[in-house]
């Protein structure tokens, strides 16, 4: 299995440093086009000219870079306006402490008359250089690292679409999270029992892998007997993370690691605020929406917490009632082209979902999107291996029966990521 955790601080950091490179270099040569003025007097050549303008500029497009580059770890240039933002307090932060030490390198006295000087001059000679940084950093900063990264625009869904080698970053194409069955799953267990499920746990990996997904693995916890069930612990949106808010303590322990794996991938997160009770595995998610259950785990202030939380990704929130206590990822799929798959029964109001194909399989319409031709399906509803296969899908059979014993199905045995 493949190990992104390092390749994750290495895309990122080569994404920062090549868009705030890339807008300070345009700066510097604006500022420098506007300034290098040729000497009137034809006392000074054209290179002394240039001298003087680049020993003016240089020290303040110097900071400038060096304050972009700390922005840019803080999500800068993800969108826009957070890159117009930090273009703003750079060239601010730059122009400021470059004219400081100007004015104490002369000898100066830092008094208030040097400071009015300090502030006028972003209007003055420091024009140029204010009007160049924030325009590059907006516009040519953004461009540069989604070039380098691969990340999208924040916001803007992407289509499947399959990427060779192990994810770099949550935000990756493909980014599948998983963690080995535990010990306490495995307790009272045979070597036959043993071997057939770590069997096909692999056969999951290995299923991803084969459809070019990056897989990591969270750390094993060791004493949980559903631990195994990943998908349970998060929802993931690209690099937004809502983890879940179990009720009472029930698999609170098992948060730590999930969280810690995936912040070392990039996430930022998002929190439910109490009451809210959130359980990961009651949400699926279609274009612009979220189909949430409601009746299993989660509660209406969760709900009312994720409308507020996503609304600036783009997504509405559906609010589904469910049956008999099961998580929606267990009885609704969305599938490539936006056709739903559910399982009727555990849905109390079908109709809200509006078109739908009915699954006859209870375990039929909980399935896994591989790319956009192939579906992962369970080995237990072969009826709706069969419905895939003429809907136009190449089905990939698997076998996770040891799971399904333990309640668990194929949506709730990874976290993924396609944003």
């Amino acid at each position: 299995m493949t190990q992104p955790a390092s390749a994750t601080s290495g895309f990122r950091v080569n994404a920062i440093l090549s868009a705030a490179l890339a807008a300070s270099a345009i700066t510097l040569l604006g500022t420098l086009f506007s300034t290098n003025q040729r000497d009137l007097t034809f006392v000074l050549s054209p290179w002394e000219t240039f001298a003087n303008a680049f020993g003016l500029a240089a020290p303040a497009v110097g900071i400038y870079l060096i304050v972009l580059i700390a922005l840019g770890f803080v999500g800068a240039f993800r969108t826009w306006w957070t890159a117009a933002i930090a273009g703003v307090i750079s060239v601010l932060v730059g122009g400021t402490v470059a004219y400081i030490i100007q004015i104490l390198s002369n000898g100066l006295d830092l008094n208030g008359e040097a400071w009015t000087a300090i502030f006028g001059e972003f209007l003055g000679l420091n024009f140029p250089f204010t009007v160049m940084g924030i325009v590059a950093a907006t516009l040519v900063g953004p461009p540069v690292y989604r070039a380098v990264s691969g990340e999208p625009l924040a916001g803007v869904p992407v289509q499947y679409s399959a990427g060779p080698g192990a994810p770099s970053s949550i935000t990756d194409s493909g980014s599948a999270f998983v963690r080995i069955p535990s010990d306490a799953m495995l307790e009272g267990k045979d070597d036959d029992d043993r071997a057939i499920a770590n069997g096909q746990w692999e056969d999951l990996v290995a299923a991803f892998e084969e459809h070019d997904w990056g897989t990591q693995a969270v750390p094993e916890a060791a004493n949980e007997p559903r631990a195994v069930f990943v998908g349970d612990m998060a929802l993931v949106l690209g690099e937004q993370v809502v983890l879940a808010k179990p009720k009472g303590d029930a698999r609170r322990v098992e948060l730590a690691t999930v969280r810690e794996t995936l912040s070392d991938a990039g996430a930022v997160f998002d929190e439910l605020e109490a009451p809210a009770i959130f359980d990961p595995a009651d949400v699926v998610e279609g274009p612009g929406v979220l189909y949430v259950g409601v009746g299993a785990s989660t509660n209406g202030s969760a709900i009312r917490g994720l409308r507020k939380i996503v609304a600036d990704r783009g997504y509405r929130v559906v609010a589904l009632p469910v049956a008999g206590k099961i998580a929606l990822s267990d009885a609704l799929s969305i599938l490539p082209d936006g056709t739903k798959l559910a399982w009727s029964p555990a849905i109390e109001h079908p109709e809200l979902l509006g078109e739908y194909i009915a699954v006859e399989e209870p375990r039929g319409a909980a399935v896994v999107v591989l790319d956009e031709q192939t579906v992962a399906a369970p080995a237990s509803a072969p009826g709706t291996a069969k419905l895939l296969g003429t809907l136009g899908y190449q089905v990939k059979a698997l076998d996770i029966s040891a799971f399904e014993d333990a309640g668990g199905t194929l949506p709730r045995m990874s976290l993924r990521s396609r944003d």
